[in-house]
């Protein structure tokens, strides 16, 4: 019997910081080594189109990796008056409660199908609000706002990542009331906890919020467009719209690939998915959640599967967005480069709602040798050292690579024995004051391959 499947992480940020600084990422790296593991605190909000239902059922079989504060039911330009009539959500969770047992084979930190109905709340679906200001809506103090609230003060220490799938009213509303009804400290320390990924400004609670409430973090996301939405694969039936992901990405988002990984075969979950291909649009929002390695969510900039922003604005220092960046040239790439590895481990996560452990795969657990980050020098070779696990003995290969949209040097920094996990090398180019980041991208030879990550940033001093 091969072990369970290792549920370590490198350390996440458990400071209150107002923005994602890379302080954060400091802070992991010095607590790596001590096993420190807090998973990331989230509020979802969804407005239930369809691709909601298909990124949830997606976001289920991740609930092991994060903890779900609340699941709040909103409305947006696009579903106006919201989908909290209809049982979609509680259909799901029925699913889910049937496939917990197996899943727990694999992870034991799955919830509890009953903890996550009792965070489930619903918040303004009112059609006549969509674009008002939180002190004018007719629709007040919901329950879903009183959730945000209460979490945003509570005395967890830990980030409150709100994901819009929707619109941000709720949320807006939520802040508004903390601004003028709490105080001072309370909405300070409310504000200084809030993390917001927009799927889109789909109504006008995220612009009130970038304006109004200009210390609460908040990511607008864009170019997930055309390669997690309707648009992830070519099809002659969509007239003109085109998707923006090279052909062998586009394989993994097709009919068939979610017929055979998703839903046929693989339990009531995957069977309830209502689209006939992937078409997911906001779950580019928990991606950054998972538990990869990659640590994106403690800093939007860095790049990861849930996209890469950056700070665009001075007048809003909190606000972060991917609008107008591209990776390699293709505004579209700093998604789209990480679908391959997103669907193969959605596919395993599949599996495991009917599989045992013996007969599933599982990621590669990774291991820095040394710290995440480090003081480097001009011309100094820096010697970059992991080590490498995997769950059911399978053979690995590793590659270190520059993300060189992600960092801030602007000489390419070749890496030297890329493909050896501990013999690899750079030498740092002579750029004061800039950053180079380094990616260990670890795959096995399972069914499917899985990928694990580790992230090196080195300071040029």
């Amino acid at each position: 019997m091969k072990g369970l499947h290792s549920l370590t992480r490198p350390a996440r940020l458990l400071a209150c910081a107002v923005t994602f600084l890379v302080v954060d990422v400091t802070t992991a790296a010095t607590t790596a080594s001590a096993g420190v593991a807090p998973k990331p605190r989230l509020i979802a909000t969804t407005d239930g189109e369809i691709d909601d239902h298909s990124s949830m059922i997606r976001f289920l079989l991740y609930t092991c990796d994060f903890d779900v504060a609340g699941i709040v039911e909103v409305n947006s330009k696009f579903q106006k008056n919201g989908h909290s009539k209809e049982p979609w959500l509680e259909n799901q969770l029925a699913a889910y409660e049937q496939v917990l047992p197996n899943l727990r084979k694999h992870n034991p930190d799955y919830p509890s199908a009953e903890h996550l109905r009792n965070v489930c709340r619903v918040g303004n679906e009112n059609i006549k609000d969509l674009w008002v200001a939180p002190p004018d809506m007719g629709t007040k103090n919901t329950a879903g706002e009183k959730l945000i609230i209460d979490t945003l003060l509570d005395n967890d220490p830990r980030p409150v990542h709100v994901l819009s799938w929707g619109g941000a009213n709720t949320t807006a509303s939520a802040l508004w009331k903390l601004k003028t009804q709490y105080p001072k400290e309370k909405f300070d320390y409310a504000v200084s906890r809030i993390r917001i990924y927009c799927i889109w400004y789909q109504d006008g609670g995220g612009g009130w919020i970038q304006t109004n409430i200009p210390g609460a973090f908040i990511n607008e996301a864009y170019r997930w467009d055309n390669v997690w939405d309707y648009e992830s694969y070519d099809d002659a039936r969509k007239k003109d719209k085109r998707s923006s992901n090279p052909p062998f990405i586009q394989e993994y988002m097709k009919p068939a690939w979610l017929d055979a990984n998703v839903k046929i075969g693989h339990g009531p979950l995957g069977a309830m998915t209502p689209q006939s291909y992937i078409s997911e649009g906001d779950t580019p929002s928990f991606l950054h959640l998972v538990n990869n390695g990659l640590e994106a969510h403690l800093d939007y900039t860095l790049g990861g599967w849930g996209g890469r922003s950056a700070y665009d604005d001075p007048a809003f220092p909190n606000h972060v967005t991917d609008k107008n960046l591209a990776d390699d040239g293709d505004r579209n790439k700093m998604y789209w480069r990480w679908v391959l590895a997103a669907q193969n481990d959605f596919a395993a996560r599949m599996d495991w709602c009917v599989k045992d452990f013996k007969d599933a795969n599982h990621a590669p657990v990774v291991k820095v040798k040394g710290t995440l980050k480090r003081d480097v020098k001009a011309g100094e070779t820096v010697k970059l050292a992991a080590a490498a696990t995997d769950p059911d003995s399978d053979k690995l290969t590793g590659r270190w690579w520059q993300y060189a949209d992600a960092d801030s040097a602007k000489a390419p920094v070749p890496v030297a024995n890329s493909n050896s996990l501990d013999q690899a090398s750079f030498i740092v180019p002579d750029e004061p004051g800039k950053q180079v980041h380094l990616i260990l991208e670890v795959t096995d030879d399972g069914t499917p391959p899985l990928a694990g990550y580790l992230r090196v940033i080195c300071n040029i001093k």
